[in-house]
């Protein structure tokens, strides 16, 4: 209790320290920022303390971490000078109700994530070792960037900012990294809520005043503050969950099975469905509660879309959502970014605000033609450039900081949350002058500069950052059936449709639906002729490379091509379970004609979303029976702006996906379809309050019930899977920290663990094993670095280096194995090792032979079960 509370009041201080920059950046939202200020906040006191010790201005110590918040609370009180404190002490008086709420709200969220993380809090099992690693390691370090724990003599080579901000509160509150690691699952959690609920509650009230206005009614006409409906927000983003629980209840209780006259369980429609595991017989004692032998249930929800080639090989894809992300626990990259994703949308939302109120830019030239009309020796400035227009002030650091720093959170959310502040830029221009080719090229100038900008702001993370990402791929044979796609989004998509059809229809201008079709098609259609075309080409590489190889000599810069041809060939080949280009078009296209429940239920969507933002051309005068959109709903279309990006991200994997390590579509529907479910879930929930306000009296009625009916569904997931998580809720050994199963079952291992971890710093020689492991123990518990980890994640972080790494590897086996202590002392100087664990790990992987050490190194620390041995002469170096 007393670790939560040093958090609470941790997290409070920085929201409220930096609440005046959200006051005035925010102005133009009801609740001035309010509930964006504790995720704004940390990410300011992070940015800050991260950058100035990556320029090694400071040192990472306590003092640092305050300067750092001492910094924030400076600009703060500079960005109110004209103002001063009064005018932020008046808005808190006047609108208490909300201040209280957004707080409730925050402290509810953050306990009872931190209850259920007490009630199974081992780090234990899938990335958690990982993340446990990394804010070790960064408390360990002096300065930024961090040293790898898991390969000694390098610094962290992945989006790590994350963990800069736990290692920041873990280092300021004194708790154990076991305990901060589960108090972060929880502070996100509650982070996350809080915002989400801030900007429901914001686009509520905006939606509220637009509706008093189109009735004409004063300014000043009180409306219903929005106070619950706003939890709308946190529940949809938070709890609602895919309809696999559910699934899960039907499995377990026997429906739809039968037995066979052999005295087995058959059914049609499980095999239809062909959701891995419960494709299977369920136990033949059914119950309504989830169960079942040979798998954990509530995993599967987040792995309903399977892919399989063309030889019906099945590829593993991810579709994680946020309920399962945070009932796993895991403190990875998209979990903690979410807070701040929700704050870009905000952000983006308040640009949107601003230009509603006009701009001094709108006289301006587009770019292109600035620099045509340059080019052409017409004198020009600066000035009368649209693009350098749109960064004015107030428009321009807090963005760059808060984009910036989701592609340092989690790369992938950086060109998603650009180019959704972007399109608000191009959809304000379009309302105004409608529709032009220059429009598309004003979007694209401006996601570079943005990009290039976030960049900059954060450049010490880019050097010496390596990825794994390398280009596109066409998804030819990978497609998602309607039927997953439907179990993944029902909740969200039916909401939304019935939104996108109302707006348009209210307005009675089903017209418009011609320009979303003919946008539709062209978007569908035009990324299918790429992807098949894109596909046709990588089918003949190997081909083209051998014709090649056949006309060159055996050297030179050709036959290098040429090899490279058929070496991509060939992947592609594999991966796609045929080299025929013939083959590979026509049975790609037959499957998806036989199964286009996605790509139709996302044209459908399409239409009407585009449909709906072709309202909102400059204003012509009103028809009989017709809303002014371009006066009324200008807070829809912001909305119909995230949905169109959520049908984007999930449309584009249906053709092309980003290479990767794993050469599959796994992580771009992972990335993807986790940011869609929180565009789509902010989008559902405002549709529900707009809808529930707005549908005449019986369909409002059948609305209501079909939606709380969906609902109930829905959350089969959430309800069952904590059952199941938590042991029942299971009260007897409440703890939140996560190590408290290592002191409590290897406890000879966790005193060597604290040994190390106040041991002098020096790299670690233990054994190595394979990704999700407990190899590598030491190096994650002390953040001291070992020699190497995980091979596999770290060649996912490094694009590749497996030379390197297996040298690593099998040099770290010979130095347990050999009895010549010259080939060990090598060894250990090629690494600077300084510690070498013995314990049951090494034992049983290598069968060590430890004269040697016993004849020529100390013995550091000894206990019943682990023995260290240091190295003298070897002190710090490998580390920062």
């Amino acid at each position: 209790m007393l670790s939560f509370f040093i958090w609470y009041f941790l997290i409070i201080i920085a929201g409220w320290v930096a609440f005046p920059i959200s006051f005035q950046f925010f102005k133009r939202l009801p609740d001035r920022g309010f509930a964006f200020s504790k995720a704004l906040g940390l990410l300011l006191w992070g940015y800050g303390f991260w950058l100035l010790a990556s320029l090694h201005l400071l040192q990472n110590t306590i003092s640092s971490i305050l300067v750092a918040l001492c910094l924030v609370a400076i600009a703060s009180v500079l960005v109110n000078r004209k103002e001063g404190l009064q005018q932020i002490l008046d808005w808190i008086k006047s609108h208490r109700k909300a201040v209280l709420s957004t707080e409730l709200v925050f402290i509810i969220a953050f306990g009872m994530w931190a209850y259920i993380r007490a009630l199974n809090p081992e780090i234990i099992g899938t990335e958690k070792p990982m993340e446990l690693a990394f804010i070790n390691a960064i408390l360990q370090s002096s300065t930024f960037p961090p040293a790898d724990p898991w390969l000694s003599g390098y610094s962290i080579s992945y989006y790590y900012f994350g963990y800069v901000m736990v290692a920041m509160l873990v280092k300021l509150s004194g708790v154990g990294s076991g305990i901060g690691f589960n108090l972060a699952t929880a502070l996100w959690f509650g982070l996350t809520a809080v915002s989400a609920y801030g900007l429901l509650f914001n686009l509520i009230c905006q939606w509220q005043k637009k509706e008093n206005e189109r009735k004409g009614l004063d300014e000043n006409t009180s409306a219903r503050q929005p106070f619950l409906v706003a939890l709308l927000g946190p529940f949809f983003i938070l709890i609602v969950s895919n309809l696999e629980g559910f699934l899960e209840m039907l499995h377990s209780r026997g429906l739809f099975w039968k037995y066979a006259a052999d005295g087995t369980l058959q059914s049609k429609f499980w095999t239809w469905l062909n959701i891995l595991e419960i494709n299977e017989a369920p136990k033949q004692v059914f119950s309504w509660i989830p169960q079942r032998a040979g798998g954990i249930w509530w995993w599967r929800a987040s792995r309903v879309l399977q892919d399989w080639d063309l030889v019906n090989n099945r590829q593993e894809v991810i579709d994680e959502f946020p309920f399962f992300s945070y009932l796993l626990a895991d403190l990875h990259p998209h979990v903690l970014a979410m807070p701040f994703v929700i704050l870009a949308i905000a952000v983006a939302f308040n640009l949107w605000l601003q230009i509603q109120e006009g701009w001094n830019g709108e006289d301006k030239l587009p770019f292109f033609t600035w620099v045509k009309n340059w080019l052409a020796g017409e004198q020009v400035s600066l000035k009368d450039c649209k693009l350098i227009a749109r960064f004015g002030a107030d428009r321009f650091i807090l963005p760059i900081i808060v984009l910036g720093g989701l592609a340092f959170l989690n790369t992938w959310d950086l060109p998603i949350y650009v180019a959704l502040f972007v399109a608000v830029w191009i959809l304000a221009d379009y309302r105004q002058n409608g529709w032009r080719v220059g429009l598309l090229w004003d979007f694209i100038g401006l996601m570079i500069v943005y990009v290039i900008l976030a960049v900059i702001f954060y450049l010490p993370f880019y050097i010496g950052f390596g990825s794994q990402a390398g280009g596109i791929l066409p998804s030819m044979s990978f497609y998602t059936r309607g039927v997953h796609f439907w179990i993944m989004f029902a909740p969200l998509l039916i909401p939304v449709f019935i939104f996108s059809f109302w707006h348009i229809f209210s307005v009675k201008k089903p017209g418009k639906l011609s320009e979303g079709f003919k946008f539709a098609a062209y978007t569908t259609f035009g990324l299918w002729i790429f992807s098949f075309f894109f596909g046709w080409l990588a089918s003949n590489l190997s081909g083209w490379g051998s014709s090649i190889l056949a006309n060159v000599q055996a050297s030179g810069i050709m036959s290098a091509i040429g090899n490279k041809m058929i070496e991509l060939g060939g992947h592609f080949a594999n991966l796609q379970g045929t080299s025929d280009s013939g083959s590979l078009i026509a049975n790609s296209l037959l499957r998806r004609l036989a199964a286009p429940g996605t790509w139709i239920t996302l044209f459908i969507l399409i239409v009407l979303v585009w449909g709906g933002l072709g309202l909102y051309k400059k204003s012509t005068p009103n028809k009989e029976n017709e809303i002014d959109v371009q006066k009324d709903n200008s807070i829809h279309a912001f909305v119909l702006l995230l949905i169109l990006v959520g049908a984007g991200l999930t449309l584009v994997p249906e053709f092309v996906y980003l290479r990767d390590q794993f050469g599959t579509r796994m992580n771009t529907i992972f990335k993807f379809y986790f940011e869609t479910w929180i565009l789509w879930g902010l989008a559902a929930a405002y549709a529900l309050v707009v809808l529930n306000r707005s549908l005449p009296r019986i369909a409002y009625q059948i609305f209501t019930v079909s939606i709380s009916l969906l609902l109930v569904l829905s959350l089969a997931y959430p309800f069952w899977g904590l059952w199941t998580k938590t042991n029942h809720f299971n009260m007897k050994e409440m703890t939140l920290d996560g190590n408290a199963y290592i002191q409590q079952y290897n406890p000879s291992d966790w005193e060597a663990m604290e040994w190390l971890k106040n041991a002098p710093k020096g790299v670690i020689a233990e054994a190595v094993g394979g990704s999700y492991s407990a190899y590598a123990r030491f190096a994650t518990q002390s953040g001291l670095p070992n020699v190497i980890g995980w091979p596999g994640h770290e060649g996912q972080w490094r694009g590749g280096w497996y030379d390197i790494l297996s040298q690593r590897e099998n040099d770290i086996e010979a130095l347990y194995k050999t009895t010549d202590w010259t080939e060990a002392e090598v060894i250990i100087q090629k690494y600077q090792i300084r510690y070498i664990v013995v314990s049951s790990y090494e034992t049983s992987a290598y069968h060590p032979s430890t004269v040697k050490f016993d004849n020529f190194l100390k013995i550091a620390f000894k206990n019943d079960a682990v023995i260290i041995y240091e190295v003298p002469e070897i002190t710090e170096m490998g580390i920062q």
